[in-house]
């Protein structure tokens, strides 16, 4: 009977197809009806219509993206071929998880979702969003013996394609490969000449930066490790049986679930292309899925290169590997996907004019309109002057002896601060127009900074768009699962998301960071304050609606382009949260994470300082 491992990679391999060429068509016929001269974004048409045929839609997607890197340890260590020691490893993963390494940096720029696999690292590292997947604590030295056992192989192929499978679901995704692993530039080193048939001194380089002395070494000890194993090229298994490793054979299985899932796939440096190398050894297709990022100064990395039939992205020298250069690339390729989705076609450019002249006709004509209520697509009337509901500033209508609160008020105050909930479950009730009027308002009278109000709410009653709403959280969801260990991960699943159908509405809470210009008072130094700002309005719908007892729960486990492109946000304007509202028949003493043994609250004295950080005197 095969492995159970074997049969997973083989029903992801009869899942990889051919690319889409009807979407293909339809995004050279766009890009060549954009308001440019055909074939002037150059290479980038080639790569946007590329990825148009990977996702089968005619305008691809880069802003949904996920990094994944696997990380594992080499036994060749032990001759000495690269700067560092093994142990460097676990230490590099602890950076990735703090995200404090220049691919976090670069992930957060570009928006991307980083995910770090242990699939065969030295010893135990205890972090919550470490993905524990390893098949064994480092590959055997490939010197003396061989590095991997047949069915440690498949295992590894089988984590890949799980995790790669994982983040690819729901389709129009992008996977950047990265990888972390002392002695891995000697490994995949290996595999190439191994693969390839050319000569060691050809391929290898400095890796981390060697010496002439170990760069001598380094070759000797590959050399000696082909000669001693006789790998055979065309059985890629051989090949990974002898040599390894597990983090170059786990990102192979990323790129098969992936490519099996219609993501485009970023190969980073040399060692996650010999990866996808790898891949394409098991099914050939898998390289019209991948756009390789860049090419870095190794001397194989360019031989990988040839032998995919891949032209990089970039060519800046870059050879930090973990996906810094395929992030890079990411950022580059969202530009060009940017460009391609919202430059206006020729015609779309000769419509615009009459549009503006009737906006403008329309404008004019709104300066004749006074106290007025604006009735809504959805049904729900937004007051205006004439309105017998206020919008004035409520502390211009108190006394100057009501601008005290009493000690009723502010135990009042306090109550609703120490009892508002994260709530998921509601009774079919529908919502009294004024309370939500009065949540809404009280969002809108949050503070913000430079008073630059960069939030909007949009009010969701239609079952269809909730519905939508709710399969991108719940795809997420399950996403997000595969960063918890299997009993962490149960308690996770259990963890329902059903409060976006069964609640009468959600809110969508906005922050447009263009609100009152480029110049904000206060914003200038620290551009996140409009998201702060936005935070605030949040807390006061969220204590406003237990002062009502309504209950609320914030719902942001969702890719905000799905939501932009639900709701029609405008791509500048950024999704904050989606805020479920309606009545429940459970109001727990305690928050929920903490009743179901998520998580204790961290004691107060462990939060406060004086004077200075550190300090608890």
């Amino acid at each position: 009977m095969s492995s159970p491992y074997r049969r997973l990679v083989d029903r992801a391999l009869n899942r990889i197809s051919r690319l889409d060429d009807k979407a293909m068509e339809a995004a050279a016929k766009r890009l060549d009806s954009l308001t440019k001269p055909k074939g002037s974004l150059g290479q980038f048409e080639t790569w946007l219509i590329q990825a148009a045929g990977i996702q089968g839609t005619p305008i691809a997607r880069f802003d949904q993206a996920h990094v994944v890197i696997m990380a594992g340890d080499h036994g060749v260590v032990e001759e000495g071929v690269s700067a560092y020691p093994a142990d460097v490893t676990a230490q590099m993963v602890m950076n990735f998880l703090r995200g404090q390494a220049a691919v976090n940096a670069l992930a957060r720029q570009a928006q991307a979702q980083v995910h770090v696999v242990d699939i065969g690292v030295k010893g135990t590292i205890d972090h919550p969003f470490l993905i524990h997947k390893k098949v064994r604590a480092g590959t055997r030295n490939f010197c003396h013996e061989q590095a991997l056992t047949t069915e440690e192989v498949w295992q590894a192929l089988a984590i890949g394609v799980e995790v790669g499978e994982a983040v690819a679901i729901g389709g129009e995704r992008v996977i950047a490969l990265g990888e972390m692993g002392i002695g891995n530039t000697a490994v995949s080193s290996a595999l190439l000449c191994a693969f390839s048939g050319v000569e060691v001194a050809d391929v290898v380089g400095r890796g981390t930066g060697i010496d002439d002395t170990a760069l001598a070494r380094k070759i000797s000890v590959i050399a000696r490790a082909l000669d001693l194993h006789q790998p055979k090229a065309q059985e890629p298994l051989d090949v990974l049986c002898k040599l390894g490793g597990l983090e170059i054979i786990g990102l192979a299985g990323v790129a098969l679930g992936a490519a099996a899932n219609r993501a485009v796939i970023l190969a980073d440096g040399l060692i996650s292309t010999v990866a996808v190398l790898i891949a394409a050894k098991f099914e050939p297709r898998v390289s019209q899925y991948v756009i390789a990022a860049h090419r870095s100064p190794e001397p194989g990395h360019a031989l990988a290169l040839r032998l995919l039939g891949l032209r990089p992205v970039l060519d800046l020298g870059m050879r930090l590997g973990e996906a810094s250069g395929a992030v890079t690339a990411l950022l580059t390729l969202q530009g060009a996907a940017r460009a391609m989705k919202e430059m206006a076609t020729f015609e779309e450019a000769s419509v615009a004019t009459e549009r503006f002249d009737s906006h403008l006709a329309s404008a004019i004509s709104a300066k004749h309109v006074h106290n007025v209520e604006e009735q809504r697509d959805d049904g729900m009337t937004l007051p205006g002057k004439s309105s017998s509901f206020s919008q004035e500033e409520p502390g211009l209508q108190y006394t100057e002896e009501e601008l005290f609160f009493s000690e009723a008020e502010r135990a009042a105050v306090y109550k609703a601060i120490y009892l508002r909930r994260d709530i998921r479950r509601f009774v079919p009730k529908e919502l009294p127009e004024d309370a939500l009027l009065r949540i809404l308002n009280a969002g809108h009278h949050g503070p913000s900074v430079g008073f630059m109000q960069p939030w909007n709410f949009i009010v969701i009653r239609d079952h269809k768009l909730k519905q939508q709403l709710r399969n991108v959280v719940e795809r997420e969801r399950i996403a997000a699962s595969l960063h918890f260990p299997d009993r962490k991960r149960d308690e996770y699943l259990r963890l329902k998301v059903e409060g976006i159908l069964e609640a009468p509405l959600t809110i969508c809470v906005t922050n447009d960071p263009t609100r009152g210009g480029s110049h904000v008072l206060g914003r200038n130094s620290i551009p996140e304050t409009d998201l702060f700002s936005v935070s605030c309005a949040i807390e006061n719908m969220w204590l406003a609606a237990r002062a009502e007892n309504i209950a609320l729960g914030w719902v942001s486990i969702y890719q905000k382009p799905d939501i932009q492109e639900i709701l029609r946000i405008p791509p500048h304007v950024t999704p904050v949260g989606l805020l479920t509202l309606g009545y429940t028949d459970e109001w727990p003493q305690q928050p929920i994470l903490k009743t179901s043994g998520w998580r204790e609250r961290v004691p107060f004295t462990e939060v406060l300082y004086q004077n200075q950080w550190g300090n608890r005197g």
